[in-house]
């Protein structure tokens, strides 16, 4: 840090640091102190059961206990008010008493110190005026060097302020931006990092942003095509990245399909579009696929996963009933805003009334608050039903009070193995809060709910308030969640994880997009379009060498990113390329697996290739990179061996039919890569054609080696 800065930093902190001479408070100091040094964690002594028989509440939740435990358990012993320095609380602490965690704090440390000083003073437990918020000094800001002095002010609710950076735990969001125990940040080279500040239950950021001077660096990217692409390039420009240039028309042609409607172009449509001289043709394709039946039966999958619909959790009957809302939904373009009110203050039979099975798979008000959250404001609150959230300003009333929006919903009827289940309201009844233990009010994220009579239907007051255009949490989680799909990582990552510590990489393009989202009604088509038609999804998948000086470029879409395709995708492609059509039990014929509506389907393909049992409420449970089993399957597996085979298929049909080598292996080019093969590539098939008496199966090899490239395996 410059003089200069260190000088204005000591000029505006110290008029409000506390004096030496000021008694210490249990509540204020000691409780922070042991959450400095990592006593009450969880991993610690803040567990449920304690460690070693001491027991602290978890960062300090229940000052009355941890008072209680320190003054009065095991005789007192852990304070010795007469040799203070003695306590066993210091003397484990700092390791000269044997710990199982170590030494936690050397006696210099100011939790050491300030511990000691409470015991000296008598072990007073007064009670303080309540923290009022947290100020982080400087704040958020671009910094000139590679070093940043934070100092934290506690704002209190009597109007009194303290230095607390002392009694601060800090933390980074960026590897490359870490931040020592006394808040000092040092970047190790270009970065945006957010720096989280916690006191007692007060938790706040700071966003920084160092860029490591690289004279030589020189901003070089596609032309943008919409406002997606201007903000893109402008991070990546201030970050000292490169983009990659944008992609093929071949690349883009099949990601573009596998991302629209889940499956590949036919021979046919790759061939007509590669030969297309249309200067808008892209835009016109995209278009097409948009208005296609396939791309609602794709995203009702999509759905699907993270609404856990599965006979398992629904029903047999439900499930396909609950399926094919989801097709019409997107089909139709409804609103999202409609959507999640649907979902939300759905009723009655649920075979008739579909939406209301999404309190089938929520069934208690706690599993229908944190499903609501985490599906349409990305926020991960599950922890905060036993304390409060650890890193994100979520408390154990903000759980419960979400949680009463859903207290009167209950159910009924069992006829046909739940099938015909009813969701109804029971007025009167109410979550209790285990801190108060006495009813929870319905308040959503410190909005209470409107006044209501005990007939009303709390959850259309919940509704109201989450798709209200005010909400800072709804459409900025669903156009994120939209990008995910589309660019393969969210602006926030994980996707439904927003909070202070996991900050957007792009805010501005979050912004954007989200505003853009709202005055369009919410519909999706329109996101969609408006991403696929950028130049930054339509990026190449490998990039330029980046500049040593530049941020790590992994969240900040530099180039396409390379995945796995679903385990769907996969099977749906085999059938596609070779002609063959896969079968699934109780489906008719020509059922792709992204149509099946049941999750957990018992096929070993799919299985393989980890389609998910839709169990949990959340993206990570597909899995994006291959594995052994995966290639070991398509290598030998005897069902994707008889497609290839088979003589219904493409390559025994062509023969029939008298068409030339020349030009089946051009179509089995398009039909599987969805590209026509290179120089070298028909020279080498044409050898090994030459040296195979059997022209079909010499063919159906080509078939089954690019069945196994990772260009067919990978989505790129």
């Amino acid at each position: 840090m410059s003089r200069t800065a260190l000088v204005i930093l000591a000029l505006t902190v110290s008029p409000v640091t506390a004096s030496a001479a000021d008694p210490v408070e249990f509540r204020r100091d000691v409780i922070a102190a042991l959450s400095r040094a990592g006593c009450n964690q969880g991993a610690c002594h803040g567990s449920p059961q304690g460690k070693n028989g001491f027991r602290l509440s978890l960062r300090g939740g229940d000052p009355d206990l941890d008072f209680l435990t320190l003054t009065k358990e095991q005789g007192g012993r852990r304070v010795n008010r007469q040799t203070p320095y003695d306590s066993l609380i210091l003397l484990k602490g700092s390791g000269r008493v044997l710990h199982q965690g170590g030494a936690v704090f050397g006696r210099n440390d100011p939790a050491y110190r300030m511990i000691a000083r409470w015991v000296a003073e008598g072990c007073r437990d007064e009670k303080p005026a309540a923290l009022a918020r947290l100020e982080v000094i400087p704040g958020a800001g671009r910094l000139d060097e590679p070093e940043r002095q934070l100092a934290v002010r506690a704002h209190f609710a009597d109007g009194s302020v303290r230095d607390v950076t002392d009694l601060t735990v800090f933390s980074s969001s960026d590897p490359d931006a870490p931040v020592t125990p006394g808040g000092l940040v040092r970047f190790a080279r270009t970065a945006d990092a957010a720096v989280l500040v916690r006191y007692l239950d007060g938790i706040t950021s700071a966003r920084l942003v160092y860029i490591k001077p690289d004279t030589a660096f020189t901003f070089r990217g596609p032309r943008p095509a919409n406002y997606i692409d201007e903000l893109v390039f402008a991070k990546q420009k201030e970050l000292q990245l490169l983009p990659a240039a944008v992609c093929s028309d071949e690349v883009f042609l099949r990601r573009v399909y596998l991302d629209v409607i889940g499956t590949l172009p036919t021979a046919e449509e790759a061939s007509a579009f590669l030969d297309s001289k249309e200067p808008d043709k892209r835009t016109k394709l995209v278009d097409q696929l948009l208005g296609r039946d396939e791309y609602a039966l794709f995203w009702a999958l999509k759905w699907a996963d993270i609404l856990r619909g599965s006979p398992t959790t629904i029903s047999d009957r439900g499930v396909h009933s609950f399926h094919r809302y989801l097709v019409r939904m997107v089909a139709e373009d409804r609103p999202v805003t409609a959507f999640a009110r649907d979902l939300l203050t759905g009723s009655g039979n649920t075979l008739n009334k579909p939406a209301a099975n999404f309190f089938r798979v929520a069934r208690t008000p706690e599993e229908a608050a944190e499903a609501a959250a985490q599906l349409f404001m990305g926020v991960r609150m599950q922890c905060a039903k036993c304390h409060n959230h650890p890193f994100e300003g979520i408390t154990q009333t903000d759980y419960y009070g979400l949680a009463a929006y859903f207290a009167q919903v209950q159910y009924k009827g069992t006829q046909f193995g739940l099938d015909d289940e009813i969701v109804y309201l029971a007025p009167g009844r109410e979550v209790q809060n285990p801190l108060t233990r006495k009813p929870q009010p319905p308040v959503a994220f410190g909005a209470p709910a409107p006044r209501s009579t005990p007939d009303d239907d709390r959850r259309r007051a919940f509704a109201d308030w989450l798709t209200s255009p005010a909400n800072k949490f709804f459409a900025p989680s669903v156009v994120n969640r939209i990008w995910y799909h589309l660019l393969g990582k969210g602006i926030v990552d994980p996707v439904d994880d927003f909070r202070d510590t996991n900050p957007p990489s792009n805010p501005e393009l979050l912004k954007a997009l989200a505003d853009e989202f709202a005055r369009g009604g919410y519909r999706l088509k329109p996101l969609i379009r408006t991403i696929l038609n950028s130049r930054t999804y339509q990026l190449a998948g490998d990039g330029p060498a980046q500049s040593p000086q530049a941020a790590n470029p992994d969240r900040y879409f530099t180039k396409a990113m390379v995945r796995m395709l679903s385990a769907e995708q996969a099977l749906d492609a085999v059938s596609l390329a070779t002609g063959v059509p896969e079968t699934f039990k109780g489906f008719p014929t020509g059922t792709r697996a992204v149509d099946l509506p049941e999750g957990g389907i018992d096929h070993p393909f799919l299985q393989a290739f980890s389609r998910p049992v839709r169990d949990v409420t959340c993206e990570c449970a597909r899995e994006d990179d291959p594995s052994l089993p995966q290639v070991l399957h398509m290598l030998n597996n005897a069902g994707v061996l008889a497609k290839v085979r088979s003589p219904k298929g493409h390559v025994a049909g062509w023969l029939k039919d008298g068409k030339s080598p020349e030009w089946i292996v051009e179509q089995v080019y398009l039909a599987t890569l969805s590209r026509r093969p290179t120089a070298r590539e028909r020279d080498l098939v044409a050898k090994h054609l030459a040296t195979v008496g059997d022209k079909t199966a010499g063919l159906q090899d080509v078939q089954h080696a690019l069945l196994n490239l990772n260009e067919f395996l990978l989505r790129h």
